[in-house]
């Protein structure tokens, strides 16, 4: 009995809520070195939401707002910074408040779909914690309340231990003064903690009362959207505060709330339910729970500069290469992340609970290509080449681009695990409930380009399953350190492990390679523009259209442009020179006879290949179906 308790899934979520709770307010000097630099006030705000929860009978609605408060205010900080420059309080203090608020949502979201198993945990800490008296005598007094309490059989909630008991509980609750003897609160708070009492009797009572399919179906809706704003709340931690070095914890949170999601909702007996997930419900990478990191999501060094951002509202929130946008997600200028809308549930995979037995016969992605650009000066084409020999390649003056047709045959992303599928793309971000940042636009040089942050669910429905005017695009995101679970679909090339002769000044050392996910529907470009790293372009769905030119083939770059360098991106439209796309600035005939003049070579890239891109090449990059790519960043 023991061992289905510890292994059922919504319990131990439980126990790591009770537990990182207990821990937080009893030893948070172990993040107060890095904290200090927010100020006292805030983190002392922080501590005490901890202590709350710990509470038997918190009031959710009171810290919710409080947490909001703190995540509020932390972000606002990183108007001022850029990313590399942001102070690491302010990332870590965003990232702690998140999982605070995120245990709040949790044991909202338990009490509904559980509410016996909640019931029995907030009686099991109810005396000492809200009636706790100041002498021996009084606490013998609660003791043997205790005591009766235990003799109940395993489980039992109060509600269901008489009326007698009950109301010595309440008259407890009220006295402030127990034979001459102080209790340690005020008359006030005793007040406090009696309407407290009451509201969850009141609430144990409607729990208890038959409910009709109006109110069930309320409570299924309610059920959803404390789990969607529970994964919301964990996800902007990771993209917006880079995790605060607490990549693991979050990870490990969100399987284990994957697998709890995962169990029928309003079973009043926990133990009857079978706690050993499937094969395919399992996570495949399960971290420990209580071991933290010291480094966060890394901000890639800037392949191309994004578009000035408007005046924020906020003389002091200036950015200078990071997204305006409040604590919430939500847009502050044209230029931003928009408000991240609720999952559409309608159009939600349900989770896995088996392993399908055949992925093939799940529906692809479409191959529909409205336009194919000729190629006419072909990268050549071979197979995957020793280290040696590509390191020979590396080290000569001018390496040129290559395709590898043979260098990943063995990704599961490739066939066992397709990326190619929908379903299977859902079923590893939480049946599209994971959040992602979404390119609004053609090109981020194009007037109008946006960002969004959306459910993975809304980014397939709108932009790559159905036609859609506009364009939405994952571009260069660091989509795997956010979902391991699609990160183990992939490996490193070795071939990224080669040390490279030339390196432009000024570029720091990566340690590791540095991996970035393009996903998009037909018809997304990334303008012509150079990296600081050397690059392998993995091409896992569908196919793109790639054209380079070198370094010294006298491409023109934009200048500076409202304040932002965008040197790195060239100043002409390969597709609207080309006649491939309608024009969207001003151009001129000379700008046309310079363009045809410079020497390129291009491909059309296949899935399974991977195209080398030496460092300081230009490269242009289209879209021709549904394309899922993986680019490895080096040096």
């Amino acid at each position: 009995m023991e061992k289905e308790e510890t292994d059922d899934p919504l319990r131990k979520l439980l126990d790591h809520g009770s537990s990182f709770i207990s821990r937080y307010y009893s030893h948070y000097e172990e993040s107060a070195p890095i904290l200090e630099g927010c100020g006292e006030p805030l983190v002392e705000l922080l501590v005490r939401q901890a202590r709350l929860m710990s509470m038997a009978t918190p009031d959710h609605d009171l810290i919710k707002r409080r947490l909001d408060d703190i995540l509020s205010a932390s972000y606002n900080k990183f108007y001022a910074y850029l990313y590399k420059d942001l102070p690491p309080c302010w990332r870590l203090l965003y990232t702690e408040a998140a999982i605070l608020k995120f245990w709040v949502l949790v044991f909202e979201w338990a009490r509904s779909r559980q509410p016996e198993l909640i019931r029995k945990r907030v009686w099991d800490k109810m005396e000492w914690e809200d009636f706790e008296l100041d002498t021996p005598a009084r606490r013998e007094e609660v003791h043997e309340m205790k005591a009766r309490f235990e003799k109940q059989p395993k489980g039992t909630p109060p509600r269901n231990l008489g009326s007698a008991v009950w109301h010595q509980l309440m008259q407890l609750s009220m006295r402030t003064e127990v034979g001459g003897v102080h209790v340690r609160r005020s008359r006030e708070a005793s007040s406090r903690i009696r309407e407290r009492l009451q509201e969850w009797q009141r609430r144990n009572e409607q729990e208890d009362g038959q409910q009709g399919p109006e109110q069930q179906q309320q409570k299924r809706e309610r059920e959803e959207e404390l789990l969607n704003d529970m994964v919301k709340t964990l996800d902007l931690a990771l993209i917006l505060a880079g995790g605060g070095g607490k990549h693991d914890e979050i990870h490990g949170y969100v399987a284990l709330l994957e697998r709890a999601a995962s169990l029928p909702s309003n079973d009043n007996s926990p133990d009857k339910i079978s706690s050993k997930p499937s094969e395919s419900e399992t996570p495949r990478q399960d971290p420990s729970l209580g071991r933290t990191r010291t480094t966060s999501l890394t901000q890639p060094p800037t392949k191309r500069a994004r578009l000035s951002l408007p005046p924020p509202t906020n003389p002091s929130s200036t950015i200078d290469g990071w997204l305006p946008l409040n604590a919430s997600g939500e847009l502050v200028g044209p230029v931003a992340i928009s408000d991240v809308p609720p999952v559409n549930t309608q159009q939600q995979t349900p989770i896995i609970t088996q392993k399908p037995p055949n992925w093939s016969s799940h529906p692809s992605f479409s191959p529909y290509e409205p336009f194919t650009p000729p190629v006419t000066s072909p990268i050549p084409r071979l197979p995957s080449p020793s280290l040696a020999t590509f390191q020979s390649h590396l080290s000569s003056p001018t390496p040129q681009p290559l395709i590898l047709t043979s260098l990943v045959p063995s990704w599961p992303a490739l066939a066992a695990h397709p990326w190619s599928k929908p379903s299977y793309l859902l079923s590893r971000t939480f049946s599209g409930r994971r959040l992602i940042p979404v390119e609004i636009g053609r090109s981020y040089v194009d007037e109008g380009w946006s960002q969004k942050i959306l459910p993975f669910s809304e980014f397939l429905s709108t932009y790559i399953t159905s036609p859609s005017e506009s364009k939405g695009y994952l571009a260069q995101h660091q989509l795997f350190a956010q979902l391991p679970q699609l990160r183990s679909d992939i490996t490193i090339p070795d071939l990224c492990y080669t040390s490279p002769a030339n390196r432009p000044d000024g570029t720091p050392e990566l340690e590791e390679p540095m991996l970035n996910a393009w996903f998009g529907p037909p018809g997304t470009i990334t303008p012509l523009h150079t990296d600081p790293y050397h690059n392998l372009l993995v091409q896992v769905v569908g196919r793109k259209y790639v054209r380079l030119y070198p370094p010294g083939a006298g491409v023109k770059r934009r200048g500076e442009e409202a304040g932002v360098d965008m040197g790195n991106t060239a100043a002409f439209d390969v597709g609207v020179l080309e006649g491939w796309d309608e024009a969207t600035g001003e151009g001129g005939d000379e700008e046309e006879k310079e363009f045809k003049r410079l020497e390129y070579v291009d491909c059309i890239l296949e899935p399974g290949e991977t195209l080398y891109i030496p460092v300081g090449w230009w490269h242009y990059v289209r879209g021709l179906s549904v394309s899922f790519s993986v680019s490895f960043w080096w040096n």
